[in-house]
């Protein structure tokens, strides 16, 4: 971050100096700077401004003093959350409400920066096409993003404060389940670039219907820079859309031969994909899933509209990975697991599956599905859907996780799948080691469900389980 001054922040933040009321003065030097901005009291740095953030867990407020002993030159707080005097003669900004006024700092600290800003959204895709538009930008120059899926009112800010003179870009991931978070994620970070992967049926509950998806993700483009770009999926329908009815410039991506960079000559390639990019760059991806080929040509499509030669980008990607817990194989005793937990919607686990049908073993497929949560009254539908997938593409196994999932193993059943193959689970602790017992050498288990529903933690199982199998020779 580069240092801004307080007089910078009081103005950003609109907030208020706390007076001293031994003296009745202001309790600080007013010449202070800042040098970075922290929001957990472990990692503070010499010279951080520490905002006091309530979250689910912890507050806080409860450890401004960690802060400053850490080296924090102060602490924004919220009104109403009594100061101790411990508190004397440091910097303490008392605001409305801390995670808004993180927000006002980051947005007046972003219209400070000359980077360019590439703001992603999506139904799905985000975070591997974050990763793939910073891998192909880094060949350019030097570029921020988040390390982890850091998409929200803390996550947009925090990644802005890392952006220096020295970064030619930043890229920003914006991910909502309501109404009016895009617009306010886009109002902070003003994206030159703004990207949309996809739009489909997800999070329901709060955005009501896929119209509703489609225009909460259109939000991004409320506050994109005078003469920014749009880029979007040309071969998902919604998003033509959005295309549309947006007056500036655009640049899209896909399979389809419409598209401004277009993917044809598509053929698997060990566990990825090759493929040839407007007809004269060929591009390997060594990562499985067939729906990262869109993703890889977003981040062509985003150095695109940045002005790029993207042909200079053919091998970029042979030194690629996936982000943790996206299609992620490890192998745990006799079987292989793919790690496919870190979320899931509709058209997220109808991926997940095509990738597990089309995979080549000696033993069988095994599915075990989490709930797909935030689906609102279209939820039982979209779980019933997903199981009648589940038994057309053959899978062998198919274990649920949860009521909602639960539907899954119905619909599987009644469109073929034998009930001695499905088992049903009302929560992940409930799998056995008689269950994980079932499975046979070469087995490949797929696992995937909502973040909420922590499928990850069945791996733990395996592990343990299988652990317990390995004999111990003295």
């Amino acid at each position: 971050m580069e240092v801004i001054s307080l007089e910078e922040i009081l103005k950003a933040v609109g907030g208020q100096l706390i007076l001293d009321t031994k003296y009745n003065q202001v309790s600080t030097d007013r010449n202070v700077n800042i040098a970075g901005v922290s929001i957990d009291s472990r990692t503070v740095k010499k010279g951080d401004l520490f905002f006091a953030i309530k979250g689910e867990h912890f507050d806080g407020h409860q450890f401004i003093i960690q802060a400053i002993s850490a080296g924090a030159v102060g602490a924004v707080v919220s009104k109403g959350v009594k100061i101790d005097l411990e508190h004397k003669n440091r910097l303490i900004i008392q605001v409305a409400d801390t995670i808004t006024e993180l927000g006002n700092l980051a947005r007046y600290y972003r219209q400070k920066l000359n980077s360019k800003i590439i703001g992603i959204t999506g139904s799905n895709g985000k975070t591997t096409t974050k990763e793939m538009t910073y891998h192909l930008l880094s060949r350019f120059g030097s570029v921020i993003r988040p390390q982890k899926s850091f998409n929200n009112f803390i996550g947009v800010p925090l990644t802005i404060f890392e952006i220096e003179k020295k970064h030619l870009y930043g890229v920003l991931e914006m991910g909502t389940n309501a109404a009016g978070e895009i617009r306010r994620l886009s109002e902070i970070g003003a994206p030159d670039v703004a990207v949309i992967t996809n739009i489909s049926k997800t999070h329901l509950e709060g955005l009501g219907s896929i119209e509703g998806v489609a225009l909460a993700k259109a939000e991004i483009l409320d506050y994109l820079r005078n003469g920014g770009m749009f880029v979007y999926n040309f071969d998902n329908t919604w998003c033509v859309k959005v295309a549309s009815e947006f007056k500036g410039k655009t640049v899209s991506f896909g399979l389809s031969p419409s598209a401004d960079i277009r993917g044809t000559n598509v053929r698997k390639k060990d566990s990825g994909y090759v493929f040839t990019i407007n007809g004269n760059i060929e591009v390997y991806i060594p990562i499985p899933g067939y729906h990262n080929i869109n993703n890889c040509l977003a981040s062509f499509a985003v150095c695109h509209a940045l002005g790029h030669n993207i042909n200079t980008l053919k091998d970029a990607f042979s030194s690629f990975k996936l982000p943790s817990m996206r299609i992620e194989q490890q192998h745990i005793g006799n079987i292989t697991v793919i790690n496919d937990a870190y979320n899931a919607n509709p058209e997220s686990v109808r991926a997940a599956l095509q990738y597990l049908s089309e995979i080549n073993t000696l033993g069988r497929k095994v599915f075990i599905c989490g709930d797909m949560l935030e689906l609102g009254e279209e939820s039982p539908q979209l779980h019933r859907e997903i199981g009648e997938i589940a038994a057309r593409l053959n899978i062998d196994l198919l274990w649920t996780v949860g009521d909602r999932a639960a539907e899954v193993a119905k619909a599987a059943k009644s469109s073929g799948m034998p009930e001695r193959c499905i088992n049903s689970f009302k929560d992940a602790a409930d799998i056995s080691d008689n269950e994980i017992n079932e499975l046979k050498e070469n087995d490949v288990v797929l696992i995937k469900g909502s973040r909420g529903m922590h499928m990850e933690n069945i791996i733990k199982k395996f592990s343990g389980f299988f652990m317990k199998r390995v004999p111990v020779y003295n």
